[in-house]
């Protein structure tokens, strides 16, 4: 009697159990789906905060120990002695309670932090002497960069020399002669990109050469102020349209790897510092810099905030353990060239070749 009610049952409502059953089977598919997507994203993310391994080759440890020594030096010659996490052992049993005093050392450091005209001067005229001697101190001193004849620009050369790279260029002032001289050394397939916002004499001479982009490069989108610079070395101040920093790398040029990039952007500089350390846009799309010139114009008033944000880059960027200072070149503005240390594939491109002599005589 009892089979003969179920059997019935089953019969009327064969449809709507048949729906039901497959409503439950989707929902657990779309549980797996959504868990294994977690996880392949969780993995994404610990592969991309993973510390890069430079003990693969005795040059790359050569280099990240060198490194390591070369931020120490530079710490103390910026009289930075606030705590940081990256001193610390995350597995050290103190380690809460060492970053409970970072956050209240950061805390106190926010209140009292007040930047006069007599430091930013001494620092803007003592950074390059700085990072000589620090260079000098440690091993550092193997990297020794080129120079682009003519000019303070420095940079180093592929390995091996036929690896293709992206140049980025910010502000190119209707002179394309360091393209020219980066056309003839680099591998043929490698790939130019240049902005300015004059765009008559600009994209007459830099199309034959790579991609050209008719607007300023700054911290957002929108009609911004710019001074804007002339092939008859004739300077004007203008209202010109910008594109974000962000924008431009994530959507025009779009490239995991940027091998050099030379931003002589008037005053843009100050924001560009922000989305090219550790945690900042570039770094949060997983856009590489490895090689950075970039030309800070002197701020001349007495209270000009560039000045605070110059001196808080310089420190936060040694504070990174992102990139080593190598080169800074006083012309009235100053030219700084930093290059990426944290960087596996930056290294192995450019740095790991200038310790090989030493491997040799261990």
């Amino acid at each position: 009697m009892v089979a003969k009610q179920i059997s019935v049952f089953l019969r009327r409502y064969r449809t709507s159990i048949s729906l039901c059953s497959l409503v439950i089977v989707l929902f657990l598919v779309n549980i797996s789906i959504h868990s294994k997507n977690q996880g392949d994203l969780l993995t994404a993310q610990n592969k991309n905060n993973a510390e890069p391994d430079f003990s693969i080759t005795e040059e790359l440890r050569m280099l990240r120990l060198a490194f390591l020594k070369w931020r120490t030096c530079m710490r103390e010659v910026l009289d930075d002695h606030q705590l940081s996490l990256d001193d610390m052992d995350p597995e050290d049993p103190q380690f809460s309670y060492l970053k409970w005093l970072v956050s209240q050392a950061e805390k106190k450091h926010k209140e009292v932090d007040e930047d006069t005209g007599e430091n930013f001067d001494h620092l803007w005229h003592k950074l390059g002497s700085y990072a000589d001697k620090c260079r000098s101190k440690t091993d550092l001193w193997h990297m020794e960069p080129e120079t682009v004849v003519g000019t303070a620009l420095k940079f180093f050369m592929p390995s091996p020399s036929d690896t293709s790279a992206t140049f980025v260029r910010v502000g190119i002032g209707a002179n394309v002669s360091i393209e020219r001289y980066f056309k003839n050394r680099l591998s043929p397939d490698s790939e130019f990109y240049g902005a300015d916002p004059v765009f008559m004499e600009n994209s007459q001479i830099y199309s034959p050469i790579g991609i050209f982009f008719p607007f300023a490069v700054g911290n957002e989108t929108g009609l911004k102020q710019a001074t804007l610079k002339y092939s008859t070395e004739r300077v004007s101040s203008k209202f010109v349209n910008h594109i974000g920093i962000d924008i431009f790398f994530k959507n025009l040029i779009r490239k995991d790897i940027i091998d050099y990039l030379i931003f002589e952007g008037d005053g843009g500089e100050y924001d560009m510092m922000a989305h090219l350390a550790r945690d900042g846009t570039l770094d949060k799309a997983g856009i590489t810099v490895c090689q950075i010139n970039i030309e800070y114009h002197l701020p001349k008033e007495m209270k000009d905030p560039r000045k605070e944000i110059f001196r808080k880059h310089i420190v936060q960027f040694v504070r990174d353990r992102k990139y080593t200072l190598l080169s800074v070149t006083n012309m009235g503005n100053l030219r700084v060239f930093w290059v990426n240390t944290s960087s596996l594939e930056c290294a192995r491109r450019y740095l790991e070749r200038l310790f090989s002599n030493d491997v040799d005589l261990v």
